[in-house]
């Protein structure tokens, strides 16, 4: 699946995100900014650098509904097991977007942190070590510094 964001100006108040499905079908919405990233752009990194192919955007590629997503990933805490890695994708990102605003914690803190969010989310925890969170980390920077340049209007592909 071609994965499309696109800078908006920065009065704007969000991003866009546009999926072109292999079937030809197309999913576009706003992507919430946050920090130095859109909020979509953490779910694309780590799902990408960690193989997840269930969740976020393996949900989007399979057709599911992007607004769903969102508010299954970071609505009120449900017990859906069929849909963990969506729900554990996103307290990761949680976790990480965090990250941001307050500095990188060491391995063992964040798993901490990534416990109590998945907690809240009645998920368990992903298996993530200190390597993948490296790895993913080192992504997230990858990614951020071919985000930050764009001016509005430009885009950065990828592919899921």
């Amino acid at each position: 699946m071609l994965v499309r964001f696109t800078k908006n100006t920065p009065s704007a108040p969000a991003d866009t995100l546009v999926c072109e499905r292999p079937d030809g079908s197309k999913m576009q919405s706003v992507m919430p900014r946050q920090g130095i990233l859109p909020h979509d752009a953490f779910h694309f990194v780590v799902e990408t650098t960690l193989d997840w192919r269930d969740a976020f955007f393996g949900q989007i590629a399979a057709g599911a509904a992007h607004d769903a997503l969102r508010s299954l990933g970071h609505g009120p805490p449900r017990s859906l097991p069929k849909n963990s890695q969506v729900l554990t994708a996103a307290a990761l990102v949680e976790c990480l977007e965090a990250t941001q605003w307050g500095g990188a914690p060491d391995p063992a803190v964040f798993a901490e942190e990534l416990a109590a969010a998945c907690r809240r989310r009645r998920v368990p925890p992903p298996d993530i070590s200190a390597e993948d969170l490296a790895r993913v980390r080192l992504a997230l920077r990858e990614f951020g510094a071919a985000w930050r340049p764009l001016s509005p209007g430009r885009s950065l592909e990828r592919t899921f």
